[in-house]
């Protein structure tokens, strides 16, 4: 299993910040999922829950985070938080990930979302009235907010084809029946939100600028200034949505200063290294035991990394993730990938490899773009 090389992403992280007297009756739980093992991996739901969990700590809430979470982890995050939100004031959950819809059914999906079959999807989606039904034991203001409403990674699965509506993107209206809830989506039904070319996607920048600009703020004329900000961001492209049944005015105080963002990365490559240019990469190439670190260029731009450290194998770049040996030798998949975009928009992959028969196998590493082959590298390294 593909484990992300963040500090805070390494498996599922869940985070406590203390309740203070000034947190007493507001509790948030954000979960953020990217290192996804069945489809495409996102950038920024990491930085966006690091960014959600300093704001909401920032406004005086008890702050959980998780991170890179399956299916089995997200139930009993949601299940916890139920328990202990029954005498919250204020009750949040905030989602950044994969979000599809089906049968018009939301889904936000599990880092083991899979699609084998339907009833496996089903199983290892989950669904927001899941969401809803932790929000439904607090009495007070319930929030739901969703940055999710992305491209449907499975939408092209045959096993699935029955269950996506081809003309649908982004996700549908939910329809709920509690009191005092407000659900905030980062784009509008049937709509992409853009996970955007920042540190974080456009809507959380603005949910957290806005809601932090000020000592108090009015949450129904901040989600006016949100709504304006990702429009300005995005050229109009992407509407923030909300809808609810709050009956009361909530006023969030910002009672601590917004930390500085939490620093993700576990470690770096050494410098150096051999570089394998996409533009025109050697069809095969081996090298020594005492290489420091592949360096990948894309038109002359130094992009990703690879190396060993601490006992396993590291990509850093845009996106870091660690591969144990045991992901290396899967018997299963016959080793791991980590999937990215070329700087002209094609899809490419790298897949790591050592027989699962010889622990003294060395790693080899295939170049993939749009599915063909590019290079195939035999390293000196053994995990």
């Amino acid at each position: 299993m593909i484990r992300n090389a963040a500090a805070a992403i390494a498996g599922t992280v869940l985070c406590l910040v203390p309740l203070t007297a000034a947190a007493e009756g507001k509790l948030a739980l954000i979960i953020g999922n990217a290192a996804y093992d069945n489809v495409l991996p996102l950038d920024n739901p990491p930085r966006d829950a690091d960014l959600a969990s300093r704001t909401f700590t920032a406004l005086g809430f008890e702050t959980r985070l998780v991170l890179n979470a399956d299916a089995s982890e997200m139930r009993t995050a949601l299940a916890a938080f139920r328990q202990d939100a029954v005498d919250a004031e204020v009750a949040a959950i905030f989602f950044a990930g994969h979000g599809v819809q089906a049968d018009n059914v939301n889904y936000l999906l599990a880092t083991d979302t899979g699609a084998a079959t339907r009833a496996v999807f089903e199983e290892t989606a989950v669904r927001m009235e899941e969401f809803l039904e932790a929000l439904a034991a607090s009495s007070g203001v319930k929030l739901l907010i969703v940055d999710a409403c992305r491209d449907n990674p499975f939408a092209t699965t045959r096993s699935l084809e029955k269950l996506f509506n081809p003309d649908a993107s982004g996700l549908s209206r939910v329809n709920h029946q509690l009191s005092d809830l407000m659900v905030i989506y980062s784009a509008q039904p049937n709509h992409l939100a853009y996970d955007g070319d920042g540190q974080n996607s456009p809507f959380m920048e603005a949910f957290s600028s806005v809601l932090t600009a000020q000592e108090e703020v009015k949450l129904t004329e901040a989600l006016i200034d949100i709504t304006n900000f990702v429009r300005t961001r995005t050229g109009d492209k992407q509407l923030p949505y909300t809808e609810g049944t709050l009956s009361v005015h909530l006023r969030l105080t910002l009672e601590h200063p917004l930390k500085a963002a939490t620093h993700l990365d576990e470690g770096t490559c050494p410098a150096g290294g051999e570089t394998i240019s996409l533009d025109a990469p050697e069809r095969y190439l081996e090298t020594d035991d005492d290489l420091q670190s592949l360096v990948l260029t894309d038109r002359g731009n130094r992009f990703l990394e690879v190396c060993v450290l601490n006992g396993a194998l590291l990509v850093s770049g845009g996106f870091g993730q660690t591969y144990s040996p045991a992901d290396l030798r899967n018997p299963d998949d016959g080793g791991a990938g980590y999937y990215f975009k070329t700087g002209d928009g094609h899809d490419a992959h790298l897949w790591f490899y050592a027989d699962p028969a010889n622990a003294d196998a060395t790693v080899e590493i295939g170049l993939y773009v749009d599915g063909k082959e590019r290079s195939w590298i035999t390293t000196g390294w053994v995990l």
